[in-house]
């Protein structure tokens, strides 16, 4: 009887338990510099009409990461995980597409309107490296752009340039 008891008070405190523990993202600012990213996307090349894909972007674990679900009107399909690292004060960004070729975006700042990543990468077995950003244009307009370079710096090509429109407008 006193086992049914003990049990019986286990499970009446369970919710009382699990309201009480912290969402650790919701108290560091930073978690939430992405957020205006978090909506539903037609994706175009920037400054054209041309569509090349449509995106949902979901805030998921309790606010602690960005989950980006990519298909481009070709039907490659993508995911993105994002992530405010609290070791590194950092923003961090996982890729990887139907085509395979993981990507890691690294030392993720918010600055001057725009999500900014760096990241490294090997082309013909040479090391490359790039910038990747996310212009804040406005409450329904994102700019997302990545360039590369193989040579210290010296020529930097853009590796594509593309213009993110909210399906549902926000006023």
């Amino acid at each position: 009887m006193k086992s049914l008891i003990t049990i019986l008070l286990i499970i009446v405190s369970f919710p009382t338990f699990a309201q009480q523990q912290p969402q650790p993202c919701s108290a560091e600012p930073h978690s939430h510099d992405f957020d205006f990213w978090i909506g539903e996307w037609d994706v175009y090349q920037t400054g054209t009409k041309t569509i090349v894909g449509h995106s949902v972007v979901q805030s998921i674990s309790g606010g602690c990461a960005i989950l980006e679900n990519w298909t481009s009107v070709k039907g490659n399909t993508g995911k993105s995980i994002n992530y405010y690292n609290p070791a590194t004060r950092k923003w961090e960004q996982d890729w990887i597409g139907s085509g395979g070729g993981p990507q890691r975006y690294l030392n993720g700042v918010y600055k001057d309107n725009a999500m900014q990543f760096t990241y490294e990468s090997t082309a013909n077995n040479k090391p490359v490296t790039g910038n990747f950003k996310f212009y804040n244009i406005d409450k329904n307009t994102v700019r997302q752009y990545q360039d590369v370079n193989n040579d210290d710096g010296k020529t930097v090509t853009v590796s594509y340039d593309l213009t993110y429109v909210r399906t549902r407008l926000k006023d």
